[in-house]
């Protein structure tokens, strides 16, 4: 039986789109790519020729107006999200949103605001790839009280991401990425998923280059931090701790690691190598997950499958949506509220 036909309008197809979001789509039956919408007319028609768009364009708002399309990829920095979500979910279109979810709160309030407003259409952000592809067997090991009762949760992010002083990336530039820093957002998102959310939280930062040279040759002040320091506890009574540096020098120190400690067992995960698990009194020992426990990259099949299901009047769930991604977003306005007066944050006050 032929697939219900998904066309599709993609705002915004860089790296990721190419990597990712374009080799996913084009392995689905039944979408079709309709139009793309770049800063330029040039990368657009460049975007269409090299993956098939029947029609390029550089007018995003134009886009989302045609009548042809039933589903719309954003894949723009963050400082165009909540404008072109809104805007899509308006016009009576599925959104699946780049991450991350917005500039701060407020946006993301006026996203998922819009969201309630249209139930009936799809709205979904890009997942982390941090949340793959084991989080199936991690949530299990947690729920079913392997691990025994939960002591602390510890997690380190170390890199040189930020120690290039003749570039300003747009993830260094405030205007572009607004509350977002590094990875954090990423690794909220990863650890809501998987733990649930702070309770309470405090932070500190440094940026210790406070000035770099952008393409032009102007010096700029960065103003998002490239060091950053989290305690706290988690609703579920769990304390946590969380390390993130963008500014090492030193790259056999690069790496993520997320340490979750019980009375019973801890498991040690090293993003994109190892898992580990330790039971009590025994040494860590590397885990090999059974393929049923493990997901790997389906972003772009589980948002099309959402989206038919909506076109057919049929419920449909996505994760994470502009539901769980609000969570992430509160999460980031604590941060940056607790390191400006230097004092613990409740999140649920924001």
């Amino acid at each position: 039986m032929a697939e219900t036909l998904v066309r599709i309008g993609f705002i915004g197809a860089g790296a990721i789109a190419r990597d990712r979001h374009l080799p996913g789509l084009k392995k689905i039956a039944g979408v079709e790519l309709i139009a793309v919408a770049n800063r330029t007319m040039e990368s657009s028609q460049k975007v269409a020729q090299q993956w098939g768009f029947a029609e390029a364009m550089d007018n995003w708002e134009a886009l989302i107006a045609r009548s042809d399309i039933d589903a719309i990829f954003i894949g723009t920095w963050p400082y165009m999200h909540r404008q072109m979500s809104v805007a899509g979910l308006k016009a009576g279109k599925h959104v699946f949103c780049q991450a991350r979810m917005a500039m701060d709160l407020a946006d993301a309030q006026a996203m998922l605001d819009a969201a309630h407003a249209h139930p009936r259409q799809v709205n979904m952000i890009c997942p982390p790839p941090t949340r793959m592809p084991f989080e199936a067997w991690i949530k299990q090991q947690i729920d079913s009280g392997s691990l025994g009762k939960l002591v602390s949760v510890e997690l380190r992010s170390i890199n040189g991401s930020n120690l290039n002083t003749k570039d300003v990336h747009w993830r260094e530039d405030i205007r572009y990425s607004g509350r977002q820093i590094m990875a954090v957002g990423i690794f909220a998102e990863t650890l809501n998923a998987w733990l649930g959310e702070y309770d309470w939280l405090q932070a500190q930062f440094d940026t210790p280059i406070a000035r770099k040279t952008n393409a032009a040759g102007q010096s700029v002040e960065i103003k998002i931090p490239q060091v950053v320091h989290i305690h706290g506890r988690l609703r579920s009574d769990v304390a946590i701790h969380e390390y993130h540096c963008g500014v090492a020098t030193d790259p056999a120190s690069h790496g993520t690691q997320l340490i979750i400690r019980g009375l019973d067992a801890t498991i040690r995960y090293n993003f994109g190598k190892t898992i580990e698990l330790a039971r009590h009194g025994q040494p860590f020992e590397v885990v090999e997950v059974p393929y049923h426990l493990q997901r790997d990259w389906r972003v772009e099949e589980d948002f099309i499958q959402a989206v038919r299901l909506a076109m057919k009047g049929q419920p449909w769930k996505v994760s994470p949506d502009f539901d769980e991604g609000i969570l992430y977003m509160r999460k980031m306005e604590a941060i940056h509220q607790s390191a400006r007066t230097g004092q613990p944050v409740k999140l649920e006050n924001l």
